[in-house]
């Protein structure tokens, strides 16, 4: 196992931040969906100035226009912690999308992994 990959999931290449096993949520988790794992998706998010991709097994989303960046608890998930991205998308119209590391089974997110993402993102985009 790769110790140093445990303490620091994220890897800096030039002016972009690139981190694997990304939970991913489109909306909040509600108990109404019934969906047994806390994520929709797991992939890898880049972040750099011109936009912050997610890459999931069956999510590609690209945000470009973030209008606030948030750190808290969401949906039914009382355990993890996440980031919600509220964005403009192409039509102009307010998505949101909530991000958690997902590393080490999801522990490295309650560990300080998320929060870590949260301030990464708040540093190179500065909306609050």
């Amino acid at each position: 196992m790769n110790l140093e990959k445990i303490l620091n999931p994220f890897k800096v290449m030039l002016d972009k931040y690139v981190t694997e096993n990304v939970w991913y949520l489109p909306s909040e988790n509600t108990w109404k969906e019934f969906q047994y794992m806390a994520m929709k998706d797991i992939g890898k998010l880049i972040i750099e100035s011109k936009g912050i991709t997610f890459s999931g097994s069956k999510t590609n989303l690209f945000i470009n226009r973030p209008v606030s960046i948030t750190y808290g608890k969401q949906g039914r998930d009382f355990i993890n912690k996440w980031v919600k991205i509220e964005y403009q998308d192409q039509q102009g119209d307010l998505m949101q999308a909530y991000f958690a590391d997902g590393n080490n089974r999801g522990w490295s997110g309650i560990f300080g992994g998320t929060k870590k993402l949260h301030r990464l993102l708040l540093d190179l985009y500065l909306v609050e």
